[in-house]
């Protein structure tokens, strides 16, 4: 399932038992990955993804969600450039 939303009410429905989310800090060069634990309450920063091609990348944010057991993701946008 896919919702590209700003509204958090909405996302939160989605997973109404919790669990962790992943986020993401997508540069030109380099992925940022951050984890939330399942209750929502606190983020940490986890790993740095070197970009490649894109399936290559792909692969590795697959890889990364299903070690994690993360149920959504979270992607940063820059609103302020």
């Amino acid at each position: 399932m896919a919702l590209i939303t700003t509204d958090t009410a909405d996302y939160a429905a989605l997973f109404p038992h919790g669990g962790k989310l992943a986020g993401l800090d997508v540069g030109t060069r380099t992925v940022g990955l951050a984890l939330c634990d399942a209750g929502w309450s606190f983020a940490g920063p986890s790993e740095t993804l070197r970009r490649a091609k894109f399936t290559a990348d792909l692969d590795a944010l697959r890889a990364f969600v299903e070690r994690e057991h993360a149920v959504g993701l979270v992607v940063g946008l820059p609103l302020n450039l």
